[in-house]
């Protein structure tokens, strides 16, 4: 069993951090990564550092501030190769 923390809005996120978008734009067509039904993400996302995301200003943030344009979800801990998204 592997113990995780999903960042709440006032959580302060960290470099090392996890992140993955729960919205995507890509060529002007919307694809949404949240069920229809409960509004709830689908996790189908592969999960990637913050800092691979994220410039260093935004270290240290709420989670919420880096919520403003783009919803990401935030998590804490580690988390098995396979939903890990593959640097280039």
């Amino acid at each position: 069993m592997i113990t995780v923390s999903i960042l709440e809005d006032n959580d302060l996120v960290q470099a090392c951090d996890w992140c993955r978008p729960l919205v995507l734009n890509w060529d002007g067509d919307y694809i949404s990564t949240t069920s229809i039904y409960s509004g709830g993400p689908m996790n189908n996302m592969k999960w990637v550092r913050v800092r691979e995301v994220f410039g260093e200003c935004w270290f240290g943030k709420p989670a919420i501030q880096l919520n403003k344009y783009i919803k990401y979800e935030f998590m804490r801990g580690d988390i098995l190769i396979d939903h890990q998204l593959k640097s280039l």
